[in-house]
């Protein structure tokens, strides 16, 4: 029932991807750069941008200077398109897939479109913008603090 390592994966990536690529100016990002700064498997990371390729989350650039960018603004990236690639939550119940066969007889049919339909507006309100903005934040936030501790120390030396 619950979202897997695959999205959570995939939106670690795709954050680190916009990240290097707008804040850094890099025209693409690599596989290998992605999965070592965001610890991630590289297989599995190809096999999850593979995914978002084919559905056009991304695009890829062959060669030997070759690499991913994102093909829509994060912007306009609702994080349901993501997880709807990857994972279609709760498509293992039959209910939510319409191959029910109890049809009216399920008791509990309705809780499971609920829970899905809860969970597929909350992913449609966020946008890989939100993860960035958020990110950023929490980067300042703590270069903040660093910069706060190292003047306490100069202070007190």
């Amino acid at each position: 029932m619950a979202l897997t390592v695959k999205s959570s994966y995939a939106l670690r990536a795709l954050f680190e991807l916009a990240v290097l690529t707008k804040d850094e100016g890099k025209e693409r990002v690599t596989i290998s750069e992605l999965s070592e700064r965001q610890n991630i498997p590289k297989d599995f990371l190809e096999k999850i941008f593979s995914e978002l390729r084919e559905a056009g989350i991304l695009k890829s650039i062959r060669g030997k200077y070759g690499g991913y960018v994102l093909a829509k603004d994060p912007k306009n990236l609702k994080l349901s398109e993501i997880v709807k690639v990857l994972d279609n939550p709760l498509q293992s119940y039959d209910c939510i897939t319409g191959e029910c066969k109890l049809e009216i007889n399920c008791a509990v049919e309705f809780v499971w479109k609920r829970v899905h339909n809860a969970m597929i507006l909350e992913l449609d309100k966020l946008t890989l913008q939100d993860i960035i903005d958020y990110g950023t934040a929490v980067a300042n936030l703590e270069r903040a603090k660093t910069l706060d501790k190292e003047s306490k120390v100069e202070i007190d030396s």
